[in-house]
């Protein structure tokens, strides 16, 4: 049985240091942009990243894409 697959979302997270707590732990803050083109390729999001760290407050820790995909059985072809 053959598989297929066809992204159906993406999104795009940036996780931001914000500050310390009170005992010196660092405090994180997660930005999400849902609805991201499916088919933007990484470095594009990445380059979009970029941009945007000039504007930020505060500094950009960890950036995930976060894709989702529809799986099923391919049609099978007389």
């Amino acid at each position: 049985m053959a598989i297929t697959t066809a992204r159906t979302g993406s999104a795009l997270n940036i996780q931001f240091r914000t500050g310390r707590t009170e005992e010196g732990k660092p405090t994180y803050k997660t930005k999400s942009f849902r609805n991201v083109r499916t088919d933007a390729t990484t470095q594009s999001l990445y380059e979009v990243v970029l941009k945007l760290k000039d504007v930020q407050q505060h500094s950009i820790i960890k950036v995930t894409r976060e894709d989702e995909s529809l799986l099923r059985e391919a049609e099978q072809q007389s």
